[in-house]
Order: C-alpha cells, then sequence, then structure tokens
C-alpha cells in the first residue's frame, strides 16, 4: 500500500535499506532485485514453502501432493 500512497518515500526507504545493507559485507550484487516489494504471487509462493519447510513436508515426506496448503487473509 505505501507504494501506492507515497512512491517516492518508498524508492526513498527502499534505497537506504539497500545503501544499508551495502556496509553489512554481504554478498549484494544486485541490490535492485534483492530488496524490493515482492508481488502477492511471490508472498503466497514463500508462504507456502514456509509451512510446508515448517511442518517437515517438503523433505521428509516423499509424497508431493500431500503438502498443506496456506491461507493469507491480508493485502488489498
Amino acid at each position: 500500500m505505501l507504494n501506492i500512497t507515497n512512491p517516492s518515500y518508498t524508492q526513498s526507504l527502499l534505497d537506504d535499506i539497500r545503501t544499508y545493507f551495502r556496509t553489512l559485507g554481504l554478498m549484494f550484487g544486485a541490490p535492485d532485485n534483492q530488496v524490493r516489494i515482492i508481488s502477492g504471487s511471490e508472498e503466497g509462493l514463500s508462504g507456502w514453502i514456509t509451512a510446508n519447510m515448517l511442518m517437515g513436508e517438503l523433505f521428509e515426506n516423499d509424497q508431493p501432493l500431500e503438502t498443506y496448503g496456506v491461507l493469507d487473509m491480508g493485502g488489498m
């Protein structure tokens, strides 16, 4: 929402975060891709992966169709 309501502030905030990360000595070769606002699809996939890793379904269970679903009630 912040990117929609105040895009200049959002860009400034992302630039400040990128600048800070550069000071940490991390591998930071593509800052525009590594610090950004992700899409809803990326957020959903990340949530699904996280939930299934925490539940032990992705590596311990050899049944890929038997995973947990995830419901995200936030967003626009």
